[in-house]
């Protein structure tokens, strides 16, 4: 599995290289060029550990990381710490870096190159959270997926790559995968335990996050629809002053019986040319369509004087035919004007207050590129960050651009000019808007998904110290148990030492152990006991009528003889009893029991006759006691007993 995964690695970072030498369509903006930059740097730092080059890995690494954790500074800082436009100068002072979005990878690719960083450097050691961060990987590529599939990286921040840069990373995600997991297989319980909660906090933690971002974005796309429906509304006034100013121009020579002096023109007319600069010219147009005065009078207005309107083919004959016949006033809407741009000319009858007839009108050449121009300047519009246009139709009157890159969204408003819509349209730099943009999202993502990390590292390890603890305790039943084991058949050894196996009772061992500790003991008594013809059971019964002949008499005898007495196997079928306490007397009366006990047994030899046994009793009163001397004693008195014809108890007196 190492050989696969050194090779998909290598794979990745000659693609990676060669992305970045040939520079493709899928890499042209900067911020991907970064993240290839990156992503090539992280295959070979995993290409060194495949090759046993672990310090050689963190080398390679330790600089990306630094990176990384810059780049993510910079979408976390908050504009009040350091605003968004230091940062753009700063990283215009590079050479060949346009902004900060030159210097690092899109948002999303920015935690998966962390995140396979981490992995790298945490190898196969499930305690750092690797398959947490593999897992989170995974994750974060198929969110990016799912925004660039459905278009959700319509944003001023950089959010996603390209396609390119998603499979890379996801081939360098599976080389690592199958290079670490053949190391998970005696963790694994620990590792799902543990990948469970921690991969729900993440899905939670890139839904917040998502629905965050929708947030913000929205609220900045209202704040600039607003701007730019001011804008509109600034525009639509001024049209509106404009209107009511040339209605007043008309009313004012409606007042007069007779036509208006050249003089008197120019100077009503210098009045409103002062007032509203964006009319190019205001002339008086005869009843009959000449144009008789013009102000202002230079060389371009003096050409039209004397000029019959009416006699033009031109796209405001109509409207100055009504003015002059039907004493309607209009406008011709938007035309391309004589001064070569577009503009409007309103044409409003002069009607004699005393007549009631028409007895001229004024037109006023109106300027669109010279009105959007006088309401650009006088507007709060930031022309720095700010792109605005005017436009008729498809056609633009005026473009005020911006040095600074565009952002991602534009804002139309409609002012109706006639027939025709004047479109105000608005556009935002990305640095404008990344300026006036919350931090919050990408802050909650960092933090959701750092709480994952420590959730799966607290999770991971009290799993395993609580594996490791039931491993403990089972160790210590087994322990237990062995020790009981152990001592249980110590026991029985220790039994066995001083016992018969045949007859469960003290064997010779014991019994003089026993009497070496009551040599103290006044008056002591020792029975010594031997089976009459005992060999004779064994030859003509066998060796089990034997054997159950040597333990009917030690049940028979532990029944017959006092409860503080011992009753110890001698040896073969010969059998001791110490009697503590019990005189002479005592003695003899207690061997008497026991032989009667024997005879009535039960047990027979072949011949029918009862089972007998020959007694032999030696006491100790007052002397110093040899246990030796007292057994040779009740020794002699048995052999005495079984001179005398057995069955019978004979002492050593």
């Amino acid at each position: 599995m190492s050989r696969i995964a050194l090779v998909l690695t290598l794979l990745v970072a000659v693609l990676a290289a060669t992305g970045l030498i040939i520079k493709p369509v899928m890499i042209h903006d900067q911020s991907y060029i970064a993240s290839w930059s990156l992503l090539l740097a992280v295959s070979l730092g995993q290409a060194a550990w495949y090759w046993r080059g672990v310090r050689l890995s963190a080398v390679c690494l330790a600089p990306v990381l630094a990176v990384l954790l810059l780049g993510l500074a910079s979408y976390l800082l908050p504009e009040g710490l350091i605003p968004y436009a230091t940062l753009e100068h700063w990283a215009a002072r590079l050479p060949g870096v346009s902004g900060i979005d030159s210097l690092r990878p899109p948002l999303i690719e920015l935690f998966v190159l962390l995140a396979l960083a981490g992995g790298v450097l945490g190898r196969t050691r499930a305690s750092l959270a690797t398959p947490l961060l593999q897992s989170l990987s995974l994750l974060l590529l198929i969110t990016e997926l799912w925004l660039v599939l459905n278009g959700h990286t319509d944003s001023p921040q950089n959010l996603a790559g390209t396609p390119a840069s998603m499979a890379l990373m996801t081939l360098l995600l599976g080389a690592q995968f199958s290079g670490v997991v053949a190391g998970w297989r005696h963790t694994r319980p620990s590792i799902l335990r543990s990948l469970l909660p921690s991969l729900a906090l993440v899905l939670v933690t890139i839904l917040v996050w998502h629905q965050q971002r929708l947030y913000e974005d929205r609220r900045l796309q209202a704040q600039m629809q607003e701007e730019t429906d001011r804008l509109s509304e600034q525009l639509s006034n001024e049209v509106t002053a404009h209107l009511e100013a040339v209605r007043r121009f008309a009313s004012f020579w409606s007042l007069l019986d007779v036509q208006p002096t050249a003089t008197q023109w120019q100077r009503q007319a210098e009045r409103y040319h002062r007032d509203f600069a964006y009319f190019l010219n205001i002339a008086y147009v005869e009843p009959d369509g000449t144009i008789r005065y013009v102000y202002p009078r230079d060389d371009a207005n003096l050409a039209i004087v004397g000029i019959n309107a009416l006699d033009v083919n031109r796209p405001y004959i109509d409207a100055l035919s009504r003015a002059l016949r039907e004493g309607e006033e209009g406008h011709t809407g938007v035309v391309p004007l004589l001064q070569g741009m577009p503009g409007m000319i309103y044409y409003l009858p002069i009607i004699s207050d005393r007549t009631q007839q028409v007895t001229g009108a004024a037109a006023m050449v109106l300027s669109l590129p010279v009105l959007a121009d006088q309401l650009y300047a006088a507007t709060r519009l930031n022309r720095e960050h700010n792109h605005m246009r005017l436009a008729v139709a498809d056609n633009v009157i005026r473009d005020w651009p911006t040095a600074e890159t565009p952002g991602p969204w534009t804002h139309d408003s409609v002012i109706a000019l006639g027939r025709h819509e004047l479109v105000v349209s608005l556009s935002a730099s990305s640095a404008y808007l990344l300026a006036q943009q919350s931090r919050q999202p990408a802050a909650s993502l960092s933090i959701g998904l750092l709480l994952a990390y420590l959730l799966y590292m607290v999770v991971f390890g009290h799993h395993r110290m609580s594996a490791q603890h039931t491993s403990m305790f089972r160790s210590n039943e087994e322990l237990r148990r062995e020790v009981r084991h152990r001592t249980q058949l110590q026991r029985e050894v220790e039994w066995l030492a001083g016992h018969d196996e045949l007859t469960l009772l003290p064997n010779r061992r014991l019994f003089l152990t026993t009497l070496q500790r009551e040599r103290q003991q006044r008056p002591l008594a020792v029975l010594l006991c031997d089976i009459d013809h005992f060999k004779s059971i064994n030859d003509q019964l066998g060796h089990q009528a034997g054997d159950e002949a040597l333990r009917r008499f030690a049940r028979v005898g532990a029944l017959a003889i006092p409860a503080d007495a011992v009753l110890a196997r001698y040896g073969g079928e010969e059998f001791v009893v110490l009697l503590v306490g019990d005189d002479a007397d005592n003695a003899l009366e207690i061997a008497e029991t026991l032989r009667q006990a024997v005879m009535h047994s039960g047990i027979e030899h072949a011949d029918g006759r009862p089972m007998t046994v020959s007694v032999g009793v030696a006491t100790h009163d007052d002397q110093t006691l040899v246990p030796e001397d007292l057994l040779h004693r009740a020794d002699v008195a048995l052999y005495r007993a079984k001179r005398n014809g057995r069955n019978r108890i004979e002492t050593d007196a």
